[in-house]
């Protein structure tokens, strides 16, 4: 297995904590997708080294990160 699944926290991608209304700025969920994609890509490269029970997990993961990605793309269109 990869370290990168390995190292792999269960809530990699739970949306981070906010409160109730607050608006993040534009910056710090453009910081949030960078690291997202980064995972994302991480994921994606070790996809096929994962023990073939693993993968169902990772591509859930990948799915959820996939997910949080759009979310955070369309705050950044319309303004956060």
């Amino acid at each position: 297995m990869s370290m990168a699944v390995e190292n792999e926290l269960p809530g990699l991608t739970a949306p981070s904590p906010r409160l109730p209304g607050a608006a993040h700025s534009p910056d710090l969920l453009e910081a949030e997708l960078f690291g997202l994609e980064e995972t994302l890509n991480i994921l994606r490269d070790e996809f096929t080294s994962v023990a073939p029970g693993e993968r169902a997990h990772v591509a859930r993961q990948m799915r959820d990160l996939r997910v949080r990605i759009a979310q955070i793309r369309m705050r950044l269109l319309h303004g956060a």
